[in-house]
């Protein structure tokens, strides 16, 4: 697996990657020092570009970071499922524009008055943190429903 990992040239699939080393440790192919060491070569890598998927790039920090969190097998195997069914970038604008919407109109923005489209165009970086932060609202909401449901 690390050898695989330092001959990675291209960007990471992300999700994908992710959800194969989770199912792998639920599977018990691999244990948690191989997971946590696995991460730790990702996040110390700049060429693979997991970064722009907010959601890999707060696991993969995560997973890295063993001290912050406990990896049990039963919490991966959520996480593969959330990574796998997670929104797409199309349902984060979505609800990125609705959130957006009612922000404004509600007043929760100050005096920000400006739509959500010119938001990217003005402040990418603003944009990339409101859509990882819509991201991880439908995650969560997508996790809590999996959990009513055991």
């Amino acid at each position: 697996m690390l050898h695989e990992l330092l001959e990675l040239k291209k960007p990471l699939d992300g999700r994908r990657h992710v959800v194969s080393i989770l199912r792998r440790y639920c599977d018990g192919d691999l244990n948690r020092h191989d997971v946590e060491r696995w991460a730790s070569l990702i996040v110390s890598r700049n060429d693979i570009g997991y970064k722009s998927d907010a959601v890999v790039r707060d696991y993969l920090l995560e997973l890295a970071l063993p001290a912050n969190s406990q990896l049990t097998r039963e919490r991966a195997g959520k996480s593969a499922v959330a990574l796998i069914e997670g929104p797409t970038a199309k349902a984060v604008e979505a609800a990125a524009r609705v959130l957006h919407h009612d922000a404004l109109r509600h007043g929760w923005w100050g005096n920000y008055k400006r739509p959500c489209d010119e938001l990217a165009a003005t402040d990418p970086i603003g944009k990339l943190e409101f859509d990882g932060l819509v991201e991880r609202m439908l995650i969560a909401a997508m996790q809590a429903k999996a959990d009513d449901n055991l």
